[in-house]
């Protein structure tokens, strides 16, 4: 059986994704109060200690501000979530991919968001943040796929899980009237495109965008 490490895993959509990842995996979920991904240190003293196959990075974090208007009061939340988004998937793969080279098979994903390639107002900041772990991750998958590791991310549209639970009904209500499926997406069909990813080696690469119709 497969080993997952989900970082992230105890979040809104973590919780509700791993106990499907467990049907089939061997499943370690992490939450910050498990492994800080900011701190290369604790990232890497968790590889040491566990042979991971399988690394899934659902941990993120989203500050709206217009990019013209920001405040001293914005530059904390704005430095915390470029240090989760940015440096905590740099740091993962730094620690994750030499053991997967050695072993000669991996698997890398990285939930983005389709607000990666969306101009969306008080989103600047974010959506490049996105965009950044996008390209990240299509590079290092070209690094690595000859050794059998693949890379890949899931550009998230909006969830019945996660930050989309958290807004307003109004603003849940919008965006749903966007969406082709009228819906926001569950947890199960997550994980479908997880283990269809995990199972399918020519998928290697992508930012696979789930986003029912957008």
């Amino acid at each position: 059986m497969r080993t997952i490490a989900v970082f992230g895993g105890t979040g809104g959509l973590g919780s509700a994704v791993v106990p499907l990842l467990e049907e089939k995996y061997d499943v370690i979920s992490l939450g910050s109060k498990g492994v800080d991904i900011t701190s290369i240190a604790q990232v890497r003293r968790f590889f040491l200690d566990h042979e991971i196959d399988i690394v899934i990075n659902m941990s993120g974090k989203k500050h709206d501000c217009f990019i013209g208007e920001l405040s001293v009061g914005d530059l904390g939340p704005i430095k915390d979530m470029l240090d989760v988004n940015i440096m905590g998937n740099i740091n993962i793969l730094t620690c994750c991919l030499p053991y997967m080279i050695q072993k000669g098979w991996g698997r890398v994903i990285a939930i983005s968001s389709i607000f990666a390639e969306l101009n969306t107002p008080k989103n600047a900041i974010y959506s490049a943040s996105k965009a950044f772990l996008d390209r990240l991750i299509s590079v290092a998958n070209r690094e690595n796929i000859k050794y059998g590791v693949t890379c890949n991310t899931i550009q998230l549209g909006y969830w019945d899980e996660g930050m989309s639970s958290r807004v307003e009904m109004k603003y849940q209500d919008a965006a749903k009237a966007k969406i082709g499926l009228k819906r926001f997406g569950n947890a199960k069909e997550l994980y479908n495109t997880i283990d269809f990813i995990i199972e399918n080696e020519y998928v290697c690469g992508t930012n696979l965008r789930i986003d029912g119709g957008i």
